[in-house]
């Protein structure tokens, strides 16, 4: 049985801001909607963006006449073979930022937002490229991207709204922070600069086809991510490259910031700040590749044998490039460059 009122998601739409959206075009709260359509199962004390049963997705298409495909493109799962190799029921997902769950509370900034984005919704709604740690800018807007309440600085909880507010009739549109009510799409927008337009190009062509319907990443561009993926990881910690984040700012003529280098701190986990420097420093060294990489190098900003270590499913062509850095072969490429 359809409900009375479903409406269909937006493009690029973030699953639970879809859900939301379906809760209030009924009338009712998201926590009474959830237990009256699905009363055996708890939705808000995971990540259901992440892990949406497929009995789940089956359930709203019957209800809302969408298509099962239209749904699971909603998930974060639809990002398989394209970001993560696999949906693992638990871990750390290359690229997604991980929500750190605990009962219905988010204890990190994992969700962040386009104030103008949301100012110009036709109904102001969430999206799933936003939870990809790649995504600290807005392609459209050119500006950086929000991870907290511009007034409070409470992470964004759009699901979290109507707790405590039993007598609530009137449903706030999910651009108001849960905590303040501050009007998220009024937050001040920081116009964002690329130290040259090579990175900027490649940025931008990343952000837009994630947020593009259907779009696929070749093998090459899957294989660009992969590096860069790595590449962030080692240049934020402390035991295996301490100088090359700074190495990378001087090339690019960045101002460093003041990194948490704890030791069990996850780069996706990261503020929005801290990741989107690191993958600006570290885009100079897939710029000219391999030369920036062999400079880099050179200056003895990182070892070779480091730009290997904990690297999984590594692309053959890195792998190469890496293995003429070998210290066998190290002063015939000091003469090559």
């Amino acid at each position: 049985m359809i409900l009375p009122a479903h409406p269909k998601p937006y493009p690029d739409e973030l699953f639970t801001s879809w859900l939301i959206r379906i809760a209030h075009a009924n009338g009712l709260k998201i926590q009474t909607f959830c237990h009256l359509l699905f009363p055996n199962y708890e939705i808000w004390n995971r990540d259901i963006d992440r892990h949406t049963p497929d009995w789940l997705i089956n359930e709203l298409a019957d209800k809302t006449g969408c298509s099962t495909t239209q749904i699971y493109a909603t998930t974060l799962g639809s990002l398989q073979g394209q970001l993560f190799e696999k949906n693992k029921l638990s871990g750390q997902l290359t690229w997604i930022s991980s929500l750190k769950v605990n009962h219905r509370k988010r204890n990190n900034n994992a969700i962040s937002y386009c104030p103008l984005c949301l100012a110009t919704d036709y109904e102001p709604y969430f999206r799933k490229s936003w939870r990809v740690a790649l995504y600290t800018f807005c392609p459209i807007h050119q500006i950086m991207m929000h991870d907290s309440c511009s007034k409070c600085g409470a992470y964004i909880a759009f699901h979290r709204q109507e707790l405590g507010k039993p007598y609530l009739h009137h449903f706030t549109e999910l651009n108001y922070c849960w905590h303040c009510q501050h009007d998220l799409s009024c937050s001040p927008n920081e116009k964002v600069v690329f130290s040259n337009d090579s990175i900027k190009r490649k940025w931008q062509q990343w952000l837009s086809q994630l947020a593009a319907p259907n779009y696929a990443f070749s093998q090459r561009e899957r294989e660009q991510l992969k590096i860069l993926h790595h590449l962030v990881v080692i240049a934020t910690s402390c035991r295996l490259t301490p100088n090359l984040y700074a190495y990378l700012c001087q090339q690019t003529h960045l101002t460093p910031l003041n990194l948490d280098r704890s030791q069990h701190l996850i780069w996706e986990s990261r503020s929005l700040a801290e990741r989107h420097s690191t993958i600006h420093a570290c885009l100079w060294l897939l710029q000219s590749y391999p030369r920036n990489l062999f400079q880099a190098w050179q200056d003895k900003a990182v070892r070779y044998n480091h730009l290997l270590k904990d690297f999984r499913d590594c692309p053959d062509d890195f792998r190469q490039t890496v293995s003429l850095m070998n210290r066998n072969i190290h002063n015939e490429l000091y003469r090559q460059l």
